[in-house]
């Protein structure tokens, strides 16, 4: 009944087609018939003829494109090749179908679920598909990809270089060049490839993907990538002018140097540093540093900061002090004019103060209000993993 229903659609598509097309239109239809059967086939019993019967009563503005994309993005990839496959056989002058229908066969015979058969069908309807809309660059994508999948890698070279020329600015297009170019035995033009992606998405899934399947081109891609790298987050513009600021900005420089290493040996890296001067990490602040006060008895600490816009930051500690071990948990809270109030970073932990008795007066006292002179804490803080610091004053020295 399913493939009854497929190829009648198919069969008013060819009437509409000249005599020296029809052949050809005739493979097309028969192979998209044969695959969405030999997909139909693999599925629960009854399943395909429910789909089916869904199709025919979809309302007006969806189609079986629809439910395709709907299940290409739950990763039902053979369900949605279905779809689309159907709606390229009622519609076979919608080139979209057609791309749709080989891209998914052609993802499915890369995972080892797709005989040759079906790859044959994904390539005449990408070449077909390529034919019906040639300046659409995702089209000769879905067709290099093809190609490749069949076995003929000069072939794809040219449909991915056609695809890079018309949008040379995607780097997915780049990526399959540099597959395309790597399976033809030109591993420089492939490094050249995935270079110019890592210049367009250096984080990209597409790029850390490709990078990791072509180990013939990762050592000529990093030497094509390394020259290029020049990566700045302007720390002393970003960062504020105040005490936190400078030391921010030094953490800064760090972090922009690790960027710069991790580029010019090909691997992902952060574009940017955030360099905001945030609430500070420990309890005491320091006078001018903030707009804010501290309250602090034995057992109990809170922080407010008032900041420019009006809003206002709170840092809350508690916990008793039992001997020189001192319990704690700890929360942040927020308030904004426009967002109002709310609360996050909630945590807690245990501090060992590694001079009890030694402190003195002072140090005694700014133990009991939850800030040892140098202790060693644990903590944890909402989902984050649990860490081991080694800190003065709440002032982070080291941390594991």
């Amino acid at each position: 009944m399913q493939i009854t229903h497929l190829g009648l659609a198919l069969g008013i598509g060819i009437l509409t087609l000249g005599a020296a097309q029809s052949a050809t239109a005739q493979n097309l239809a028969t192979g998209i018939s044969e695959t969405v059967a030999g997909l139909g086939a693999g599925f629960p019993d009854g399943e395909a003829q429910a789909f089916t019967a869904l199709i025919d009563d979809l309302p007006d503005g969806v189609s079986g494109d629809t439910i395709g994309h709907l299940l290409y993005t739950r990763r039902h990839f053979d369900r949605s090749a279905w779809f689309f496959g159907t709606a390229a056989g009622a519609d076979p002058t919608d080139p979209v179908s057609l791309n749709n229908f080989a891209a998914l066969v052609t993802e499915l015979h890369a995972a080892g679920g797709a005989p040759a058969e079906w790859l044959e069908a994904a390539r005449a309807a990408a070449q077909t598909a390529v034919d019906m809309a040639p300046d659409n660059a995702a089209f000769h994508n879905t067709l290099a990809n093809a190609l490749r999948a069949a076995g003929d890698a000069a072939a794809a070279v040219a449909a991915a270089t056609r695809a890079t020329e018309l949008a040379p600015d995607e780097p997915l297009f780049w990526t399959n060049l540099a597959r395309a170019r790597e399976a033809a035995g030109d591993t420089d033009g492939a490094a050249a490839a995935l270079a110019r992606a890592h210049a367009l998405e250096p984080n990209g899934m597409a790029l850390l993907t490709a990078v990791g399947s072509l180990p013939a081109s990762q050592g000529a891609y990093q030497a094509n990538v390394g020259p290029t790298c020049n990566v700045n987050f302007r720390c002393q513009e970003i960062c504020p002018k105040s005490i936190i600021g400078g030391i921010q900005s030094v953490t800064c420089e760090i972090e922009n140097s690790s960027a710069q290493l991790a580029c010019q040996e090909g691997k992902p890296y952060p574009t940017s540093y955030d360099c905001s001067e945030d609430f500070p990490d420990y309890g005491i602040m320091i006078p001018g540093l903030n707009a804010g006060f501290s309250i602090g008895v034995p057992g109990f600490s809170a922080h407010v900061k008032v900041n420019g816009d009006g809003s206002v930051d709170v840092r809350v500690e508690a916990g008793p002090s039992i001997g020189p071990v001192t319990p704690y948990v700890r929360g942040d809270g927020h308030w904004s004019p426009s967002g109002g109030a709310s609360f996050d970073n909630f945590g807690g932990g245990v501090r060992v103060n590694v001079l009890p008795g030694g402190g003195g007066a002072a140090g005694d006292l700014a133990s009991g209000l939850g800030h040892p002179p140098a202790h060693i804490e644990l903590e944890q803080v909402g989902d984050g993993p649990t860490q081991l610091n080694l800190e003065t004053y709440n002032a982070g020295v080291l941390s594991f």
